[in-house]
């Protein structure tokens, strides 16, 4: 049998989590150095991540494990794992410093994500990499229940383990559900002012999940998103992935559709 993580690194891409600055949370504004946003901005993630952990405040190492992710996920495969490694450091140390800065969850999240899929299933459940990244999903809910990133994270962490599980086994073990999930993601989408890192991942679930009964939705969510502002490096990146999306569902070539789905899903 296998045994499904239920977290992977397909999203929240929210996914990376990149926050764009105009919705960022007020207190990461004031937080994170100028310098450090604007390396991050520009794609320097390795450069942004450390003087980000220079400050030594929750939003400096939020940011850190930020950027590095995004750069373990725009890079090259070489030292990903080690990118990976630092980024939950930076989440856990985010966290310790403020339990109350949202971000810190959300990263950590998304970094054990990261971390199961390079573990696969069978250890990733043993280590209990789901739990612990439901954990800081409801950590981060709990702060705000409205946030879209949070949202994203947990839709896709319910229909990921659904996926993988199936509907009874997901329920059993995780108390997972397809109900629970697509109601977050499409919570995250309606969300006033959503980037479109969240409204790319969130089409990218539901075509992975199940692309005949959800395809004309997500044409819809990508279609907002190509629309969507472009504030920095990720932003952009994201954006060159809308479109090939786009353009595989409307191809009617399923194959083709897979493809991108699979090579989406695989980028860590």
């Amino acid at each position: 049998m296998k045994v499904p993580l239920g977290f992977t690194s397909t999203l929240l891409g929210v996914a990376l989590m990149t926050l764009p600055a105009a919705v960022w949370p007020a207190q990461t504004e004031t937080a994170v150095s100028t310098q450090a946003y604007e390396l991050y901005a520009i794609g320097k993630y390795a450069e942004a991540a450390h003087t980000a952990r220079l400050e030594q405040t929750a939003a400096g190492d939020a940011l850190a494990a930020r950027a590095l992710l995004a750069k373990a996920q725009t890079g090259s495969w070489s030292g990903r794992g080690q990118l990976v490694a630092e980024a939950q450091e930076a989440a856990a140390a985010a966290i310790a410093r403020d339990p109350k800065y949202i971000e810190g969850h959300m990263q950590l999240a998304v970094a054990l994500g990261y971390q199961g899929r390079a573990l696969g299933d069978y250890i990733a459940h043993q280590q209990g990499l789901a739990t612990q990244a439901r954990a800081a999903i409801d950590s981060a809910l709990s702060l705000d229940p409205e946030n879209a990133w949070a949202r994203a994270l947990s839709g896709t962490w319910h229909l990921e383990i659904v996926k993988g599980a199936g509907p009874l086994l997901a329920s059993a073990l995780y108390d997972a559900s397809r109900a629970d999930g697509l109601a977050d993601l499409r919570k995250a989408v309606n969300t006033p002012d959503v980037s479109i890192i969240v409204l790319y991942q969130c089409a990218l679930q539901l075509l992975a999940h199940n692309a005949d009964s959800f395809g004309r939705e997500a044409e819809r969510i990508l279609i907002v998103a190509s629309n969507a502002e472009r504030q920095n490096a990720f932003e952009r990146f994201t954006a060159r992935r809308v479109d090939r999306l786009l353009r595989a569902y409307r191809s009617g070539n399923e194959a083709m559709l897979k493809r991108e789905i699979d090579q989406a899903q695989a980028s860590y």
